[in-house]
């Protein structure tokens, strides 16, 4: 397994146990819909997560997977289950906090 792969396990296995300790079915769906992506943050990431390839941030194995669940358009981001989102999401994060700290 992969970073990506064991962190969205991770996070599929956290949701579960809050949806077990009483988080509504209903906070998971607006969670779910928040996370969704509009075409120029989907196409940002693309770039991001090709050039974080280059510059060793991820490995070939985990920007595949990244690519896989982005897929080809914003909408196949968007019907990802929330596990998968949260977790791109904090990737996309996580990417563009390193590019403004290396502008600066």
């Amino acid at each position: 397994m992969n970073r990506v792969s064991t962190a969205i396990a991770k996070m599929k296995t956290q949701i579960a146990a809050k949806v077990a300790a009483g988080l509504s079915q209903e906070k998971v769906d607006a969670t779910h819909k928040a996370l969704d992506m509009e075409l120029d943050e989907y196409c940002r990431f693309q770039e991001m997560k090709s050039a974080a390839v280059m510059d060793k941030k991820l490995t070939l194995e985990e920007a595949q997977l990244i690519y896989k669940y982005l897929g080809e358009t914003p909408e196949h981001f968007n019907q990802q289950p929330v596990e998968v989102k949260a977790v791109l999401t904090q990737i996309f994060k996580e990417l563009l906090a390193s590019r403004i700290a290396a502008r600066v």
